[in-house]
Protein backbone atom coordinates (compact mmCIF):
# COMPACT_ATOMS: atom_id res chain seq x y z
CA UNK A 1 0.00 0.00 0.00
CA UNK A 2 2.69 2.01 0.65
CA UNK A 3 5.87 2.50 -0.23
CA UNK A 4 8.99 2.48 2.53
CA UNK A 5 10.18 6.07 3.34
CA UNK A 6 13.77 6.44 5.02
CA UNK A 7 14.81 9.91 6.43
CA UNK A 8 18.16 11.27 5.29
CA UNK A 9 19.75 14.07 7.02
CA UNK A 10 19.32 16.64 4.55
CA UNK A 11 15.86 15.80 5.31
CA UNK A 12 16.12 16.62 9.15
CA UNK A 13 18.20 19.65 8.73
CA UNK A 14 15.32 20.74 6.01
CA UNK A 15 12.48 20.52 8.62
CA UNK A 16 14.76 21.64 11.04
CA UNK A 17 14.88 25.40 8.98
CA UNK A 18 11.71 25.31 7.54
CA UNK A 19 9.03 23.63 9.67
CA UNK A 20 8.02 21.37 7.22
CA UNK A 21 9.08 18.98 4.67
CA UNK A 22 7.45 17.45 1.32
CA UNK A 23 7.05 13.75 0.24
CA UNK A 24 5.32 12.92 -2.98
CA UNK A 25 3.76 9.50 -4.18
CA UNK A 26 3.76 7.91 -0.69
CA UNK A 27 0.84 6.00 -0.82
CA UNK A 28 -0.72 4.41 -4.37
CA UNK A 29 -3.23 6.15 -6.09
CA UNK A 30 -5.25 3.12 -6.42
CA UNK A 31 -5.52 2.66 -2.12
CA UNK A 32 -6.45 5.98 -2.17
CA UNK A 33 -9.03 5.65 -4.68
CA UNK A 34 -11.00 3.16 -2.36
CA UNK A 35 -10.69 5.27 0.37
CA UNK A 36 -11.90 8.62 -1.60
CA UNK A 37 -15.27 6.14 -2.45
CA UNK A 38 -15.65 5.95 1.51
CA UNK A 39 -15.62 9.41 2.62
CA UNK A 40 -19.55 10.00 1.07
CA UNK A 41 -20.55 7.47 3.24
CA UNK A 42 -18.65 7.98 6.18
CA UNK A 43 -20.02 11.79 6.32
CA UNK A 44 -23.54 10.72 6.37
CA UNK A 45 -23.02 8.44 9.04
CA UNK A 46 -22.25 4.90 8.13
CA UNK A 47 -19.30 3.17 9.56
CA UNK A 48 -18.24 -0.34 9.50
CA UNK A 49 -16.80 -0.15 12.72
CA UNK A 50 -20.01 0.96 14.34
CA UNK A 51 -17.95 3.63 16.27
CA UNK A 52 -18.92 7.15 15.66
CA UNK A 53 -15.96 10.15 14.82
CA UNK A 54 -15.73 12.21 17.65
CA UNK A 55 -16.60 15.31 16.02
CA UNK A 56 -18.68 16.18 13.03
CA UNK A 57 -18.52 19.47 11.58
CA UNK A 58 -20.49 19.94 8.22
CA UNK A 59 -22.85 22.59 7.53
CA UNK A 60 -24.73 20.52 5.28
CA UNK A 61 -26.80 23.89 3.83
CA UNK A 62 -23.45 25.30 2.94
CA UNK A 63 -24.23 28.42 4.19
CA UNK A 64 -20.63 28.98 5.93
CA UNK A 65 -19.14 28.04 2.79
CA UNK A 66 -16.60 26.07 4.74
CA UNK A 67 -14.75 22.80 4.85
CA UNK A 68 -16.21 19.64 6.02
CA UNK A 69 -14.37 17.84 8.74
CA UNK A 70 -14.55 14.26 10.60
CA UNK A 71 -11.87 14.31 14.15
CA UNK A 72 -11.19 11.00 15.08
CA UNK A 73 -12.40 9.01 11.63
CA UNK A 74 -9.69 6.40 12.61
CA UNK A 75 -12.06 4.22 14.91
CA UNK A 76 -15.27 4.69 12.37
CA UNK A 77 -13.27 2.73 9.08
CA UNK A 78 -10.94 0.13 8.68
CA UNK A 79 -9.37 1.46 5.08
CA UNK A 80 -8.69 5.05 7.17
CA UNK A 81 -7.72 3.36 9.93
CA UNK A 82 -4.86 1.60 8.17
CA UNK A 83 -3.51 5.04 6.58
CA UNK A 84 -3.62 7.01 9.66
CA UNK A 85 -1.74 4.77 12.18
CA UNK A 86 0.93 3.79 9.30
CA UNK A 87 4.12 3.13 11.19
CA UNK A 88 6.10 3.97 8.82
CA UNK A 89 4.78 7.67 8.93
CA UNK A 90 4.85 7.61 12.59
CA UNK A 91 8.32 6.44 12.65
CA UNK A 92 9.24 9.86 10.27
CA UNK A 93 7.66 11.97 12.51
CA UNK A 94 8.96 10.87 15.70
CA UNK A 95 12.29 11.27 13.99
CA UNK A 96 12.22 14.35 12.41
CA UNK A 97 10.83 15.55 16.27
CA UNK A 98 13.83 13.44 17.53
CA UNK A 99 11.06 11.62 20.20
CA UNK A 100 11.67 7.78 21.16
CA UNK A 101 8.28 6.88 20.71
CA UNK A 102 4.92 8.66 19.07
CA UNK A 103 1.30 8.63 20.07
CA UNK A 104 -2.22 9.23 17.62
CA UNK A 105 -3.47 12.05 19.13
CA UNK A 106 -5.90 12.38 16.67
CA UNK A 107 -6.85 12.53 12.97
CA UNK A 108 -8.71 14.99 11.27
CA UNK A 109 -10.47 14.19 8.07
CA UNK A 110 -11.05 17.07 5.50
CA UNK A 111 -13.18 17.51 2.47
CA UNK A 112 -13.36 20.64 0.82
CA UNK A 113 -15.39 21.23 -1.99
CA UNK A 114 -15.86 23.38 -4.95
CA UNK A 115 -16.05 27.43 -3.51
CA UNK A 116 -15.45 26.32 -0.11
CA UNK A 117 -12.51 26.37 2.47
CA UNK A 118 -10.15 27.75 3.32
CA UNK A 119 -8.64 27.44 6.93
CA UNK A 120 -6.85 31.11 8.02
CA UNK A 121 -3.49 30.55 8.79
CA UNK A 122 -2.67 29.30 12.32
CA UNK A 123 -0.50 27.25 14.63
CA UNK A 124 -1.15 23.61 16.20
CA UNK A 125 0.94 23.75 19.26
CA UNK A 126 -1.35 26.48 21.23
CA UNK A 127 -4.40 23.84 21.12
CA UNK A 128 -2.22 20.84 22.73
CA UNK A 129 -2.72 22.33 26.41
CA UNK A 130 -4.53 19.57 27.03
CA UNK A 131 -1.61 17.06 27.34
CA UNK A 132 1.94 17.19 29.25
CA UNK A 133 4.23 17.70 26.26
CA UNK A 134 1.80 20.58 25.07
CA UNK A 135 3.09 20.18 21.55
CA UNK A 136 2.68 18.04 18.38
CA UNK A 137 4.21 17.10 14.37
CA UNK A 138 1.45 17.02 11.92
CA UNK A 139 1.28 14.28 8.70
CA UNK A 140 -1.34 15.92 6.11
CA UNK A 141 -2.17 12.90 2.90
CA UNK A 142 -3.50 13.94 0.85
CA UNK A 143 -6.31 11.92 -0.60
CA UNK A 144 -6.68 13.55 -3.91
CA UNK A 145 -4.77 16.32 -6.06
CA UNK A 146 -3.63 18.84 -4.00
CA UNK A 147 -2.59 22.87 -5.48
CA UNK A 148 -2.89 26.44 -4.55
CA UNK A 149 -5.90 26.54 -6.90
CA UNK A 150 -8.03 23.76 -5.21
CA UNK A 151 -6.96 24.94 -1.45
CA UNK A 152 -3.88 23.06 -0.97
CA UNK A 153 -2.21 23.56 2.27
CA UNK A 154 -0.04 25.94 2.40
CA UNK A 155 2.87 27.03 5.30
CA UNK A 156 4.69 29.74 6.30
CA UNK A 157 8.12 28.67 5.56
CA UNK A 158 10.37 29.19 8.96
CA UNK A 159 7.36 30.16 10.90
CA UNK A 160 8.06 27.89 13.74
CA UNK A 161 11.26 29.64 14.61
CA UNK A 162 8.99 32.24 16.45
CA UNK A 163 8.15 30.13 18.60
CA UNK A 164 4.70 29.46 20.38
CA UNK A 165 2.12 32.12 20.02
CA UNK A 166 -1.77 32.81 21.48
CA UNK A 167 -4.35 30.68 20.04
CA UNK A 168 -6.47 31.78 17.49
CA UNK A 169 -10.55 31.58 18.19
CA UNK A 170 -11.70 30.99 15.53
CA UNK A 171 -9.49 29.98 12.26
CA UNK A 172 -11.85 27.29 10.73
CA UNK A 173 -13.78 30.05 8.96
CA UNK A 174 -13.40 30.24 4.86
CA UNK A 175 -10.01 31.69 5.32
CA UNK A 176 -11.77 35.25 5.59
CA UNK A 177 -8.98 36.46 7.89
CA UNK A 178 -4.92 36.18 8.22
CA UNK A 179 -3.72 37.04 11.16
CA UNK A 180 0.45 36.77 10.15
CA UNK A 181 -0.21 39.91 8.11
CA UNK A 182 -0.34 41.72 10.65
CA UNK A 183 2.61 40.43 12.51
CA UNK A 184 6.16 42.03 12.07
CA UNK A 185 7.97 38.49 12.47
CA UNK A 186 6.20 36.97 9.38
CA UNK A 187 6.66 40.27 6.97
CA UNK A 188 10.01 38.43 5.28
CA UNK A 189 8.67 35.05 5.18
CA UNK A 190 7.45 33.08 2.34
CA UNK A 191 4.23 31.42 1.70
CA UNK A 192 4.68 27.80 0.45
CA UNK A 193 1.76 25.70 -1.16
CA UNK A 194 1.71 21.72 -1.50
CA UNK A 195 1.50 20.23 -4.42
CA UNK A 196 1.20 17.18 -6.08
CA UNK A 197 -0.66 13.57 -6.91
CA UNK A 198 -3.02 12.11 -4.12
CA UNK A 199 -0.62 10.12 -2.12
CA UNK A 200 1.44 12.49 -1.54
CA UNK A 201 2.16 13.44 2.14
CA UNK A 202 3.93 16.79 4.46
CA UNK A 203 5.22 17.15 8.08
CA UNK A 204 5.03 20.14 9.61
CA UNK A 205 6.05 21.22 12.77
CA UNK A 206 3.25 22.31 15.72
CA UNK A 207 4.86 25.99 15.77
CA UNK A 208 4.84 25.95 12.00
CA UNK A 209 1.91 28.80 10.68
CA UNK A 210 -0.21 26.59 8.01
CA UNK A 211 -3.59 27.02 6.25
CA UNK A 212 -5.34 27.34 2.94
CA UNK A 213 -7.56 29.63 0.57
CA UNK A 214 -10.87 28.61 -1.09
CA UNK A 215 -11.17 26.16 -3.39
CA UNK A 216 -11.53 27.69 -6.68
CA UNK A 217 -11.20 24.60 -8.85
CA UNK A 218 -14.28 22.50 -9.99
CA UNK A 219 -13.29 19.20 -8.24
CA UNK A 220 -13.25 18.26 -4.36
CA UNK A 221 -10.12 18.38 -2.35
CA UNK A 222 -9.92 15.41 0.43
CA UNK A 223 -7.10 15.07 2.45
CA UNK A 224 -6.06 13.84 6.82
CA UNK A 225 -4.35 15.70 8.94
CA UNK A 226 -2.65 12.96 11.87
CA UNK A 227 -1.66 14.87 14.67
CA UNK A 228 1.07 13.29 16.99
CA UNK A 229 1.97 13.12 20.10
CA UNK A 230 5.06 12.28 22.34
CA UNK A 231 4.77 8.46 23.60
CA UNK A 232 5.32 9.74 27.08
CA UNK A 233 2.25 12.34 26.78
CA UNK A 234 0.11 12.25 30.02
CA UNK A 235 -3.21 13.83 30.12
CA UNK A 236 -2.61 17.66 31.95
CA UNK A 237 -3.96 17.77 35.88
CA UNK A 238 -6.75 20.62 34.84
CA UNK A 239 -7.91 19.02 31.17
CA UNK A 240 -10.73 20.84 29.83
CA UNK A 241 -11.59 19.47 26.13
CA UNK A 242 -14.48 19.19 24.19
CA UNK A 243 -12.72 15.95 23.20
CA UNK A 244 -10.44 14.39 25.30
CA UNK A 245 -11.91 14.94 28.80
CA UNK A 246 -14.63 12.34 28.90
CA UNK A 247 -11.80 9.65 27.94
CA UNK A 248 -9.82 10.77 31.14
CA UNK A 249 -10.43 7.36 33.88
CA UNK A 250 -10.95 8.54 37.38
CA UNK A 251 -7.53 9.21 39.51
CA UNK A 252 -4.93 8.82 36.54
CA UNK A 253 -3.24 10.66 34.23
CA UNK A 254 -2.66 8.03 31.64
CA UNK A 255 -3.79 7.72 28.69
CA UNK A 256 -5.90 5.09 27.28
CA UNK A 257 -4.32 2.75 24.20
CA UNK A 258 -7.59 2.45 23.26
CA UNK A 259 -8.25 6.29 22.25
CA UNK A 260 -4.45 7.05 22.21
CA UNK A 261 -2.63 4.10 20.29
CA UNK A 262 0.96 4.13 20.45
CA UNK A 263 1.97 4.00 16.67
CA UNK A 264 5.88 3.52 17.00
CA UNK A 265 8.37 3.44 20.00
CA UNK A 266 12.16 2.22 19.66
CA UNK A 267 11.97 1.52 23.18
CA UNK A 268 10.21 -1.87 25.24
CA UNK A 269 6.25 0.10 24.49
CA UNK A 270 4.99 -1.90 21.91
CA UNK A 271 2.66 -0.64 19.49
CA UNK A 272 -0.62 -1.12 20.15
CA UNK A 273 -1.78 -4.16 18.95
CA UNK A 274 -5.14 -3.54 18.12
CA UNK A 275 -4.08 -1.58 15.12
CA UNK A 276 -2.61 -4.64 12.90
Amino acid sequence: MVKKLLLKDHDKTFFKNNGYIVFKNFFQKKKLKKACLKIPKIFNGIYDTGISPDKVKWDRKNKKKIPRQLCNVWKSDKILRKIITDENLAKVAAELMGWNGIKLGQDSLMWVPPKNGGVSMHQDNPYQDWHSAKKTITCVIALSKVNKNNSGLQFLKGSHLTGKHKPIKYFFNGNKFDYTIKNKKFMNLKKICVEGDSGTISFHHGNTWHGSNINKSGKDRISISVHYIPLSSKYSRNISHSIYSHYRKFNTLSMDENYFPTLWSKLKKKRSRFLD
